[in-house]
């Protein structure tokens, strides 16, 4: 294999992975008899991963459910992708209600939820793979809303400081585990 890549004498397949075949290559499952393989509508494609029966399964749930999620999920990010930028606008006025130069207002203010973003990726990724997607993005959505209306009633320029980075700890999980959340029910 080129890159210094190892060929794997051990297994037939690598795990997660599934073979593909050319135009006019027959298809053969090793151990396995087709027929109890699911396939898509046509029957001409095996499904992999196969699908569960179970309803709860993202892969049996109708096109607009997914579709739905999809949308529900990219406007979720517009809105978390949005809530870093919005600020800039009120940088100056709001160095000066706090007293301190623009300077230091835009690198705390900034780089407090720039930092907490990267931080709160490596956490909440590690998080959603112990315990799930579900409950980290319940939590951070709550954070997040916490973290706006302290921002909003923020009376020191700490206490904004720290409510920013709040908001980018919660902000993470939307910029970080939205890819998986779609990859996994398409």
């Amino acid at each position: 294999m080129p890159l210094g890549i190892l060929d794997d004498d051990k297994l037939e397949h690598i795990p997660g992975t599934a073979p593909l075949h050319g135009l006019h290559e027959t298809d053969t499952y090793s151990g396995i008899n087709p027929s109890l393989l699911k396939h898509d509508s046509t029957g001409q494609i095996v499904l992999v991963p196969q699908p569960s029966d179970s309803p709860n399964d993202p892969y049996n749930w109708p096109r607009v459910k997914k579709e739905l999620f999809t949308i529900a999920y990219g406007w979720g990010c517009g809105c978390v992708g949005a809530v870093g930028p919005l600020l800039g606008g009120a940088f100056v006025p709001l160095a000066a209600e706090f007293g301190v130069s623009l300077s230091t207002f835009v690198s705390a203010v900034q780089g407090g939820l720039i930092s907490a973003i990267a931080v709160g990726s490596l956490i909440f990724n590690s998080l959603a793979v112990k315990y799930g997607k579900r409950p980290v993005y319940l939590g951070t959505t709550v954070g997040l809303m916490v973290s706006c209306f302290w921002a909003a009633e923020a009376k020191s320029f700490e206490s904004f400081v720290a409510s920013r980075v709040l908001c980018g700890l919660c902000m993470a999980p939307m910029e970080a585990l939205v890819p998986a959340s779609i990859a996994d029910i398409w």
